[in-house]
């Protein structure tokens, strides 16, 4: 009897870990600070992604890759997959996104400390001119929240969007609270004291997602999210935010309906 329950052990361990892990190659464009070429193993979002990975039995190469470029080598399977995507319900057509969201990025205002601008009802904000990364995915949103009509500027990256706040060129900045804090601690820029972070708008839930030319791609995506949920309650999760010294705003990162 008990040599039977040990080879039904036996079995159940040898379906659900492969003998070997196996290689996943998945890419992100550069995410400073989260995604980060001159980091220790990428950054922090990289190294949460990789050590996921390998409780879920899969030895992950990452590559950083302009976005085009990343989306065209996912779609003809090139690659496996994205490894910091948005969920969007039409690319589903092409990627399947794991269950669980390995970041939440909070996207919000950023504003000049003598701007006296205050959040009261969204719309109050159409008076203002607003800073806008040139093809950026947030500005859709942007307009979505307050006015279809609001006043854009667009700049052509996210440090280019914080000098020209601070230059008064434009009166608020929507990006990553995250990304933003980093660009002022760490960019050097003149009077970056004068700038502040008002308030969250948006919360965007941060997924791998793997290419859909691969016929285990759900397989995949479900290991990869009981990896993350095991190395958060293990506390190896936590471990990573205090070796890279990066922080979610916050650690209540649940599964996404």
């Amino acid at each position: 009897m008990i040599i039977r329950v040990a080879s039904i052990l036996f079995v159940i361990l040898i379906l659900g870990f492969p003998a070997k892990a196996e290689k996943l190659v998945l890419a992100c464009h550069e995410w400073k600070p989260l995604v980060d070429a001159t980091k220790t193993n990428q950054g922090l979002f990289v190294d949460i992604l990789k050590t996921a990975g390998k409780r879920a039995g899969y030895d992950i190469e990452h590559q950083i890759l302009p976005w085009n470029r990343l989306i065209t080598l996912t779609k003809i399977g090139e690659i496996d997959g994205i490894s910091c995507s948005t969920f969007v319900a039409e690319h589903q057509s092409w990627l399947t996104y794991t269950q669980q969201a390995f970041w939440i990025t909070e996207v919000g205002l950023f504003v000049r400390k003598d701007s006296n601008i205050e959040l009261n009802q969204l719309i109050d904000l159409k008076k203002y001119t607003f800073g806008a990364l040139k093809d950026g995915a947030y500005t859709k949103i942007l307009q979505g929240l307050i006015h279809e009509e609001i006043k854009l500027i667009f700049y052509p990256k996210e440090i280019n969007g914080m000098k020209m706040l601070i230059e008064k060129r434009f009166d608020i900045l929507f990006t990553g609270n995250v990304l933003g804090n980093y660009i002022l601690q760490t960019k050097n820029l003149d009077h970056a004291d004068t700038i502040t972070y008002l308030e969250t708008l948006f919360l965007e839930d941060i997924h791998p997602a793997i290419s859909t030319t691969r016929l285990d791609a759900a397989l995949i995506t479900e290991r990869l999210s009981q990896g993350y949920k095991l190395i958060k309650a293990d506390g190896t999760l936590e471990a990573l935010f205090k070796k890279h010294n990066l922080y979610p705003t916050s650690y209540d990162v649940n599964l996404t309906n």
